[in-house]
């Protein structure tokens, strides 16, 4: 479990140093990188929502299937 931890711990640190790094040597201005970053995170919240949902739908459809087994 600890070397879990220290894994999980290393690969945020590693992310966030490269998201660092790469917002200073980006060709690009400020304002654009946030604003593209922006629009990506905004697509990536909007997927995970789907994909949520997705999931949800498909464990209430397999709770309601067993709950039809018990009462049958």
């Amino acid at each position: 479990m600890r070397r879990l931890v220290f894994f999980v711990a290393g690969l945020l640190f590693g992310a966030a140093l490269g998201a660092s790094l790469a917002f200073l040597v980006t060709p690009t201005s400020g304002r654009n990188a946030r604003k593209h970053l922006s629009a990506h995170v905004a697509r990536a919240q909007s997927a995970a929502r789907q994909a949520a949902e997705a999931k949800r739908r498909e464990l209430e459809a397999q709770l309601d299937a067993y709950t039809r087994r018990k009462k049958a």
